[in-house]
């Protein structure tokens, strides 16, 4: 999550992170300059992709409040939120020498929903 944070801050986002009700989805508000990330969502283990996710709207230039959804992959700014998240993760992975080659052992291992094993798929090819 540092590094999510540590990019959040290099990029002069606001940030506001903490434990809210684990029905509270993290969002986007560009108008305001900020990033909330619930890291008490109910799938835990999908916070830092949902905040790489939250993160893609600002570097997508999106307008209007965004709220993480796991099940939102068909809209086209979730989706170019969803790549960016992916990105990120992956670049992360190749810092690291960590390689998949299998898209769900991917998901699982980052908490990226499988709704994207196939978006995941595009990128480990």
């Amino acid at each position: 999550m540092q590094i999510l944070i540590d990019y959040t801050w290099d990029h002069h986002f606001g940030l506001d992170i903490g434990p809210y009700k684990p029905d509270f989805r993290s969002c986007s508000i560009p108008e305001d300059n900020l990033i909330i990330i619930n890291t008490n969502w109910k799938n835990k283990e999908e916070v830092p992709f949902s905040f790489a996710h939250e993160l893609g709207h600002f570097m997508n230039g999106d307008d209007g409040i965004r709220y993480y959804d796991s099940a939102t992959i068909n809209n086209k700014c979730e989706r170019g939120a969803n790549e960016f998240a992916v990105k990120f993760i992956l670049n992360f992975c190749k810092r690291y020498g960590l390689t998949f080659s299998n898209p769900i052992t991917f998901c699982e291992q980052f908490g990226v929903p499988t709704t994207l094993e196939d978006l995941v798929a595009s990128y480990l090819n």
